[in-house]
């Protein structure tokens, strides 16, 4: 699961690519005024189609497993990269299809299998599971972040006066990176999903996280069910593994709780952060910074703090509640967007650091979100039901990009940052008005059966 999602996650090096794709439009394809805004409709596209293909990542894991699923997933978002080398040649439409769309629908079908693989496994540790697989995510991006930009720009030319590359040994190198770099990632995930596989049906008594499916369960108690809510560490619960499966919630269930819409608007509102710092890093960095290498090795070191963030927000979740994490992490987004702006003063150290502690937030979204869905609506249905939660952030993508088409032009990049800071203290107050009991209204009805 680790591998597949590193081959994934390299749609976080898009900030990096973005500027050597416009380049490339504008001197060798169509439309040759494309600007570096309009390009971030490449990115948009491929978080919608994803937010529209991890619904169907969910259902084919329920049915068919995630070896298959997660290897049909992987074709076709590594074929839609290699198919690039042709696309980008003809038009920034076409490259927009097969970098966009279809490297989002297959990135979207096969990122449920390795993440609710993981889950099933360790039940009694999802928050580690699921951050452990989809550190692999932000991680991908620390390797070939910095390989890409030393494949197209290996002399480190910096932009020409019209801030854009011009230097035909950086044009030239542009489309061959697709193939070079699509052909990588279909090997990992082809290797990857071979080794996929669910749970055994049964298992010996000794092992303490996987159960049998059979295996008798205790009495639910109901005193204990009424008093967890969002505040309440999982394992200060006597809900067992078999009763939470049994308790899991249909994607039609969870669409009638008020908890899912709550967690919904949440994610919504932190998705304009993970578009901008997925997005707009570079493109900010060289205001000020004319090092293409020193932009690229930023991008390479706050990969690790993206893949970390999945760890480290995943096991504080453990520990605390998910509640208490997504407090936090909204105060802390807010805060560093906000003053993101106060690096052009300082310089290359802040913008560095400011990098990596905005990564190191992504990456906790992207692991306290898929923990709150398996403890708020159990692990039985956990693909299809993230599925769906995550169109939140599909939603809110396609809203940043208009906002950064339209108007940033109006905004500049301190207003961009203000609007995107209040995005995440709206955030933050979500966050502290979230309550959820797990599950109780479905399990007084259990009872009374």
């Amino acid at each position: 699961g680790f591998a597949i999602h590193f081959s994934l996650g390299t749609i976080y090096t898009y900030g990096n690519l973005s500027p050597y794709i416009t380049s490339y439009i504008r001197n060798q394809s169509s439309p040759h005024d494309l600007r570096i805004g309009t390009t971030s409709l490449v990115y948009a596209f491929a978080v919608i189609s994803q937010g529209v293909s991890m619904f169907l990542g969910g259902w084919l894991d329920h049915k068919i497993g995630p070896r298959i699923t997660t290897m049909a997933g992987g074709l076709v978002m590594s074929g839609g990269v290699m198919l690039s080398y042709f696309a980008i040649k003809l038009s920034f439409w076409m490259f927009t299809f097969t970098y966009g769309v279809m490297f989002g629908l297959g990135l979207g079908v096969s990122y449920i299998g390795p993440l609710a693989c993981a889950v099933r496994w360790l039940p009694k540790w999802k928050g580690f599971a699921s951050g452990f697989v989809m550190s692999g995510f932000g991680l991908g991006a620390v390797l070939f972040t910095y390989m890409q930009t030393l494949y197209i720009n290996p002399h480190n030319q910096p932009l020409s006066d019209s801030g854009y590359f011009e230097h035909p040994d950086v044009l030239s190198k542009v489309p061959s990176s697709f193939l070079l770099f699509g052909g990588v990632y279909m090997a990992m995930q082809v290797l990857g999903s071979l080794l996929l596989t669910n749970p055994p049906a049964t298992t010996s008594e000794s092992d303490p996280h996987v159960i049998k499916e059979n295996a008798p369960q205790r009495g639910i108690n109901m005193d204990n069910i009424a008093s967890m809510n969002s505040e309440t560490p999982l394992q200060g619960t006597h809900l067992t593994d078999v009763e939470e499966d049994t308790t899991s919630l249909s994607p039609l269930q969870m669409l009638k709780t008020f908890s899912f819409y709550h967690l919904w608007l949440l994610f919504f509102l932190l998705g304009t952060a993970v578009f901008t710092t997925a997005t707009k890093y570079k493109l900010f960095g060289q205001v000020f910074i004319k090092d293409d290498h020193f932009l690229a090795a930023v991008g390479s070191v706050s990969a690790i703090f993206n893949s970390a963030g999945r760890i480290l927000w995943g096991v504080f979740a453990d520990r605390f509640t998910y509640k208490v994490g997504l407090v936090c992490l909204t105060a802390v987004m807010a805060t560093f967007v906000l003053t993101f702006y106060a690096t052009v003063i300082v310089g290359k150290v802040m913008f560095t650091v400011w990098v990596c502690v905005l990564f190191f937030c992504v990456g906790g979204i992207f692991s306290l979100f898929p923990t709150a869905a398996a403890r708020s609506f159990g692990s039985k249905y956990f693909g299809t039901n993230y599925g769906i939660l995550f169109t939140a952030n599909s939603l809110s993508t396609a809203v940043s990009a208009v906002i950064s088409i339209y108007l940033f032009d109006y905004l500049d990049w301190f207003g961009y940052f203000f609007l995107v800071s209040g995005f995440c203290l709206l955030a933050f107050v979500t966050a502290l008005l979230y309550r959820h009991r797990r599950y109780l209204p479905f399990l007084y009805q259990q009872e009374r059966e």
